[in-house]
């Protein structure tokens, strides 16, 4: 019963009362075959303490084999920002990085972060697991570049993040560039709910955009390229599009370049191989180009020659931050929309959603042991030591007081 509630929920995208009702469903279907099926908060406490007990033994495979480390820092939630740190495999597996394949050595949770905290964060995770690690991953935010300098560990940056800080740097300020989003910005504006809404182009990101150019980038060219096809209407509208031929021609070059760069990098791992096959697409697509082309050549060869002195010999790294964003998109979507509810200790199911997600792990752990091993007072001990006092709960007590 407390496998499959959970299972449920960490691999079924929805909340604990949906679990007890399809639980509820297969005692129909099946004759009564779960038995009496517990409440909601039940499978919620099963879920937390499970995941307490996994959290607390997270790292210890990696005693005696070389490991890295992954850290970032959520947007606010409430008044607080969540800190993760990962340990994942130090060796690349020739694919991108899957939940299965992380462990959540530490979670914190503080209204700022610097470098001096993340610093100790790090080393925290570290004497989890008994060494220190090979490297660390993180974005290029300067926050996480400090306390990775300050704990000693060698860091690989993101991939994607740096690429993406490259492109802002070329095009950001770019004249053309900034006249051609402001064009295709208004007709989302002036056509949203007519006939020609269909051709709108896709949504422009506000934070990281520069890591998002690839939609509307294709958007554009698809579009230059049926710009014969359309309606005298639709030509009006979309008039702006071939009046650019030449920026979207040369963005599109640019993209598929950084694409294919990103693409070696998170299936083949970063290794003095596929730097090499990076600087080969460099060549062939950006140093052949035009003076802005060649410029954002010549910083992502740098930023390869840079990180590749971090490598060590006979394997490749990890140098994607993908799956940590992921954990993050997985808790906002789960957590309370109530803001002042901030980080609570429903934050503990993210340890099972990494490390019991699979078929194989997941028959393995004892969850009758994990029970019976921690208790609520456990969960409320955790709470007290790594969580801050919930503001939904102050404000409620304080009003309270007030009547």
């Amino acid at each position: 019963m407390v496998r499959l509630s959970t299972t449920l929920y960490t691999r079924i995208h929805c909340g604990f009362r949906q679990v007890v009702k399809m639980m509820e469903v297969i005692n129909e279907a099946f004759d009564g075959v779960l038995g009496k099926v517990p409440c909601h908060t039940t499978i919620e406490n099963w879920v937390k303490k499970c995941g307490l007990k996994v959290y607390e033994t997270a790292g210890t495979e990696w005693q005696d084999t070389e490991y890295a480390q992954m850290v970032d820092e959520s947007m606010m939630i409430g008044s607080e920002k969540l800190l993760l740190t990962l340990g994942v495999p130090a060796a690349h597996s020739e694919r991108p990085l899957r939940c299965t394949d992380v462990q959540i050595l530490d979670m914190a949770v503080a209204a700022s972060w610097n470098g001096e905290n993340i610093s100790e964060h790090l080393q925290t995770a570290a004497h989890r697991v008994g060494h220190a690690p090979l490297y660390v991953i993180s974005d290029n935010a300067s926050v996480m570049n400090k306390g990775i300098r300050c704990s000693g560990f060698p860091q690989q940056r993101d991939i994607s993040h740096s690429l993406g800080m490259l492109l802002e740097r070329v095009y950001k300020n770019a004249n053309d560039f900034k006249a051609y989003l402001k064009l295709m910005t208004e007709p989302k504006f002036k056509h949203n709910m007519k006939k020609i809404a269909y051709l709108l182009p896709p949504r422009q990101r506000t934070v990281a955009r520069f890591m998002n150019l690839s939609e509307w980038v294709n958007w554009s060219s698809r579009l230059l390229r049926n710009y014969h096809t359309l309606s005298v209407e639709e030509r009006a509208v979309f008039a702006f599009v071939p009046q650019n031929a030449s920026l979207i021609d040369e963005l599109s070059e640019v993209i598929q370049c950084v694409n294919q760069i990103e693409f070696l990098c998170k299936h083949k791992g970063f290794s003095s191989e596929t730097v090499g096959a990076c600087r080969q697409k460099i060549r062939q697509c950006l140093l052949r180009g035009n003076s802005r082309m060649i410029r954002l050549g010549e910083s992502i060869w740098r930023f390869l020659t840079e990180e590749e002195k971090v490598l060590s010999p006979h394997i490749a790294h990890n140098n994607s931050s993908d799956i940590i964003e992921s954990l993050f998109g997985q808790y906002k979507a789960r957590k309370s929309f109530n803001k002042l509810n901030g980080v609570t200790p429903f934050i503990l199911f993210l340890p099972i959603y990494t490390q019991l997600n699979g078929p194989i792990p997941n028959k393995l752990f004892d969850f009758k042991e994990a029970l019976e091993e921690k208790r609520m007072e456990h969960l409320e001990l955790w709470k007290k030591d790594h969580l801050s006092p919930n503001l939904a709960q102050l404000r409620n007590q304080c009003l309270k007081k007030s009547a």
